[in-house]
């Protein structure tokens, strides 16, 4: 595991590696603390600040390399969301609790994507899919179990299974199609350079 995580799709310089990882952190953590303060989302907040979050976690997958620095930004979203408390305002106590699950479906995204994608050289979109699925899985079994085991209020449990499922799916996914969207176009510039 080590060894995936220390791959990275394109070898960067020093600087490039600080300010990529720079970006990288802003879509993960500030973004998710202050997006919503600047702008009201409403309804649509989990959607845009999952996707920009998935999104940073990809990019944490395909340009970055080292174990700290992979399981520091995979805990990001998640310590913002804490912070920031836009998300989840009604139910934090709840959203507090699945902390671990999304830490680990965070976590497992970009693992997938460093195995997969990166270091396996798989289809994109098969890497997708299978990075998609799991990390949605895994948040949805972190829910599935607080669930059973806590009396949640209907409301909490309502909104909790929507989040944690579905929303994490649509989320995932928008996360990949951004992502690739800009992977392409750093490859575009790349070329361009040469």
């Amino acid at each position: 595991m080590t060894k995936v995580l220390k791959q990275q799709l394109v070898d960067t310089k020093k600087l490039t590696d600080v300010i990529v990882t720079l970006l990288i952190m802003v879509g993960a953590f500030v973004v998710p603390t202050f997006l919503a303060k600047i702008i009201p989302l409403g309804k649509y907040q989990q959607i845009v600040v999952g996707t920009i979050v998935n999104t940073a976690l990809i990019m944490t997958a395909l340009y970055t390399k080292g174990n700290i620095k992979t399981i520091f930004i995979a805990t990001l979203p998640s310590m913002s969301n804490i912070l920031g408390g836009f998300l989840f305002a009604p139910m934090i106590l709840y959203a507090k609790l699945m902390i671990p699950a999304i830490i680990l479906g965070n976590f497992a995204f970009i693992l997938i994507y460093k195995a997969v994608y990166v270091n396996k050289k798989a289809n994109y979109i098969v890497s997708a899919i299978i990075a998609v699925v799991l990390k949605a899985a895994i948040i949805y079994a972190g829910f599935s179990i607080m669930n059973a085991l806590m009396n949640l209020p209907s409301m909490v449990q309502t909104t909790l299974n929507t989040s944690m499922g579905v929303t994490q799916l649509i989320t995932a996914t928008s996360g990949s199609i951004l992502a690739l969207l800009i992977m392409t176009s750093v490859k575009m510039c790349t070329k361009k350079a040469e």
